[in-house]
């Protein structure tokens, strides 16, 4: 009967460690831990499978060979406990072939002993029966227990790091980590078997009864591995940027690979350990990767190396105090980025946002080159009309003493009709250079139409002024070309500004004056009465 109940046990925990390392492995890729779990669970089901077989057999001799089979998976989980422990403590973790290797030695050996043992008796010195339903239960000699001790070993330093981490992480990890510790009854019960020297058969797989629920709860419910962090040190050493570790003495205490890869760079012979050695052997007196004495006393600090020691990279240097207890600094963390690229880049912007700025400085002259185009009349240079009726505006709303002078040339036509219109055209641009030869601050000068022109003085001195153009223009000879020249007049009239005027009414006022002008003689100046009377219909 006791047989019967143990053989369920036994199998019951069998089926469930294979079905939670079937999930396990599934899901390995997710985190090295369920790797882990699931070899720890294949061993714990092949050593419950065993165990159950082990109660049925009553021939030494199969006996035997059954136990000597079991061993392998006995070694098993005792691998896989280790195993689990490290990938508690780094999500990422992976065992190295040199740990695989030296992990395999004691197995390969337990193995070998366990089939050879007829030939030498060491490992196991006989069976006696149990005492109820005729088993056997095997008495063990000085091989077995080198391999008792030399697991139990591995189980305690998997024990310790799995406390240890227990005390270190927070309160839901901690959970996980507890279920771990409280899944190894199995290894109690195995204590206890042991303790009864050969009475009883070996019980530890019924702790596997309470493991495997425990198993489950890992990977199916709580998902423990996926929550397993990456270690620091694992982080410290994909960080791309250089980090150093430097004590108070100066000497490096710690390195990343990126920075090892920044040493080859800027130091001519580097050496293969850094560990020990102070930035000055590295690179020289004068290292600003160095932290000075000050910083005891001053605040973490960040700086940039430009061309840092002739190496052609740029380096953003950020170092950070350490502190130990009673915040004494006891040394420095040194972080360096390479910002070659980036200054690179920087330096390109800045030119092409100095380019821009010159083609926004060309646009804009450009663009007021060209309002001014639109403001002009293209063979004098003087403004049209379009800026003489808003500069007028302008000036009729500031108030003030000024005069609108219309202007048109004599006869102008026979010029045109005689010497040719290329031959006007020159007598309008010397017309027109005279005239701005009078023109003062404030006074405005624009081409109004064909031969007429239109002057804006401030003050009141314009008939006085007109009057001196008319006699420079009438007695200047103008060479049209061919060695032809003329001598051309102009008649003006003239309306002073009176309120309440505006620009258009001025303008009425002095072409009736000059209409008048003209039909009293020409070559003449005229005056618009005051008040401005109506402009001719």
């Amino acid at each position: 009967m006791i047989t019967t109940v143990l053989c369920v046990l036994f199998l019951a925990a069998a089926a469930t460690s294979s079905g939670i390392a079937l999930v396990a492995w599934r899901r390995r890729a997710v985190a090295s831990g369920f790797g882990a779990i699931a070899f720890l669970n294949a061993g714990l089901a092949g050593w419950s499978a065993l165990d159950a077989a082990e109660l049925t057999v009553r021939d030494a001799r199969l006996l035997e060979s059954v136990m000597a089979i079991s061993f392998v998976f006995v070694c098993a989980v005792v691998v896989g406990w280790l195993m689990l422990s490290y990938a508690l403590t780094d999500r990422i973790w992976h065992p190295s072939r040199r740990l695989i290797a030296l992990l395999s030695i004691e197995p390969a050996l337990c193995l070998v002993t366990a089939l050879t043992n007829p030939w030498h008796g060491l490992f196991i010195t006989g069976f006696r029966p149990t005492g109820f339903d005729g088993g056997l239960v095997a008495t063990y000699g000085p091989l077995f227990w080198a391999h008792t001790a030399y697991s139990y070993a591995v189980l305690a330093f998997a024990f310790f790091r799995v406390i240890r981490l227990w005390s270190a992480t927070s309160s839901r990890y901690q959970a996980g980590a507890f279920a771990v510790v409280i899944s190894l009854p199995s290894g109690i019960l195995n204590v206890v078997g042991l303790s009864l020297n050969g009475r009883l058969t070996d019980l530890t797989a019924l702790g596997f009864v309470i493991t495997a629920p425990i198993m489950y709860w890992m990977v199916v419910r709580a998902s423990l591995p996926e929550q397993t962090p990456v270690a620091r040190r694992r982080v410290f050493e994909k960080i791309s940027d250089a980090v150093v570790v430097v004590g108070r003495d100066g000497r490096i205490l710690d390195v990343n690979p990126a920075f090892e890869a920044l040493i080859r760079l800027l130091a001519t012979d580097p050496p293969d350990d850094l560990i020990g050695r102070t930035m000055v052997d590295l690179v020289g007196p004068g290292t600003a990767l160095m932290p000075g004495r000050d910083l005891l006393l001053d605040a973490d600090r960040e700086q940039t190396l430009e061309n840092a020691y002739g190496s052609g990279l740029d380096l953003d240097v950020r170092t950070s105090r350490l502190f130990g207890r009673g915040d004494r600094c006891v040394g420095w963390a040194i972080v360096t980025r390479d910002v070659t690229d980036l200054n690179r880049q920087r330096r390109e912007l800045a030119l092409a946002n100095d380019r821009l700025r010159e083609q926004l400085t060309t646009i804009e002259l450009l663009r007021a080159d060209l309002a001014e185009q639109a403001l002009r009349d293209h063979l004098t240079g003087l403004h049209n009309r379009r800026h003489l009726m808003a500069g007028l505006t302008h000036l009729v709303g500031a108030g003030g003493p000024l005069s609108v002078v219309l202007i048109d040339i004599d006869h102008f036509k026979r010029v045109n009709d005689r010497y040719g219109h290329a031959a006007g055209d020159t007598v309008l641009v010397r017309v027109a250079t005279a005239l701005r030869s009078a023109v003062r601050h404030g006074d405005l000068l624009a081409r109004y139409g064909g031969e007429e022109f239109v002057l804006v003085l401030t003050g009141t001195e314009a008939p006085h002024r007109v009057e001196a153009l008319r006699d420079l223009i009438a007695t200047t000879p103008i060479d049209v070309g061919d060695g032809h020249t003329v001598t051309v007049t102009f008649s003006a009239g003239i309306a002073s500004l009176t309120t309440p005027d505006t620009p258009e009414t001025l303008l009425a006022a002095a072409d009736l004056a000059l209409y008048t002008a003209k039909n009293t003689g020409r070559n003449r100046i005229t005056l618009a009465p005051t008040p401005l009377a109506l402009p001719r219909p």
